[in-house]
């Protein structure tokens, strides 16, 4: 069955359209179910600013559906939708649980900032700090906790029809943290700091430990440059 939207029956006479060519101003002439162009005046690719491009954070014959050939554009906003629709099921999971939403909102928070400033590819590293929250914090280093946040991880980014690779790498990233276990990776150190500054963060919070003890092992227990900068700076005094 062909998707009701790209299928020409269901189509209106605003199923053709001009668009302007932002780079030398000419007409570029649109199908709805195109998902990009080429000016003839210029050459230059435009994406079809009428498409809607939902489905494609999740549909796996996404890439078909759209002529298989994805722009930087395209996936750019792919991969936003994606963990915009991550970010949503995990939510659903906890439930009204609102620590543990907390808790996740400060790991995706600062593994974003540790990943731009350690300039490392952040879609699948995002997606395993979002997924970090299925399992509690405080019960890392199990190995039966650690395989139900894989499954459940695994599950998840299988409903919404993450990418096989980037899917894979998520996984490895939550298994990693969650297993205690160092990974020769960039992304997972990255979450691995955010996850961690997270917890030291909580604990000084509940006044569970003291500053000084808790700044002085950073430089063993955090892997990254940034992520050090960022612990400094998240538990200085107020």
């Amino acid at each position: 069955m062909k998707c009701p939207g790209q299928d020409s029956r269901f189509w209106g006479p605003e199923a053709i359209f001009e668009a302007k060519c932002p780079e030398c101003g000419g007409t570029v002439e649109f199908f709805r179910d195109e998902s990009t162009r080429k000016c003839r005046k210029c050459g230059h690719k435009l994406v079809n600013p009428r498409m809607d491009f939902g489905c494609a954070a999740y549909c796996k014959f996404a890439e078909q559906c759209l002529g298989g050939e994805l722009t930087p554009e395209l996936l750019a906003k792919r991969s936003d939708l994606l963990k915009d629709r991550v970010a949503a099921e995990v939510k659903k999971s906890l439930g009204r649980d609102f620590r543990r939403i907390a808790h996740a909102a400060k790991v995706v928070d600062y593994a974003g900032k540790i990943l731009r400033a350690e300039s490392v590819e952040p879609a699948a590293a995002t997606l395993a700090a979002y997924l970090l929250a299925l399992g509690v914090p405080g019960t890392y280093g199990t190995d039966e906790s650690c395989a139900a946040v894989v499954r459940l991880a695994s599950q998840l980014l299988d409903r919404v029809g993450a990418p096989a690779e980037m899917a894979r790498e998520a996984v490895e990233i939550v298994e990693g943290v969650r297993g205690g276990r160092n990974l020769d990776s960039p992304a997972f150190r990255c979450v691995s700091d955010a996850d961690r500054i997270a917890e030291l963060e909580e604990v000084q919070a509940r006044g569970a430990g003291r500053l000084d003890a808790m700044l002085r092992p950073l430089g063993e227990t955090l892997l990254t440059e940034a992520g050090r900068e960022l612990a400094r700076e998240v538990l200085a005094p107020s």
